[in-house]
């Protein structure tokens, strides 16, 4: 997942769980935060990267949240960017 892919996966996560960790949301609402609709032709998203760098996890079947270390690396990438 590039760069610019992960800033916006993590920052629809965190705007769909409220910046809460282990708060699980549909797939279908992250694609749709990030701009994808149901008859989008892209591959589809896959956070088993993000799972892999303990960001997210997946507590149910075509569920995510983030984990505690997910919110952490937005903050940061926050304090960071300057927002």
């Amino acid at each position: 997942m590039s760069r610019r892919d992960l800033a916006h996966v993590m920052t629809a996560l965190h705007d769909l769980t409220g910046g809460r960790a282990d708060v699980a949301v549909d797939l279908a609402a992250i694609d749709e935060a990030i701009g994808r609709s149901r008859r989008d032709m892209r591959t589809p998203l896959n956070l088993a990267d993000l799972a892999a760098d303990g960001l997210v996890a997946s507590p149910a079947n075509g569920r995510w949240a983030l984990t505690d270390d997910g919110v952490a690396w937005i903050r940061r990438d926050r304090e960071l960017s300057g927002r």
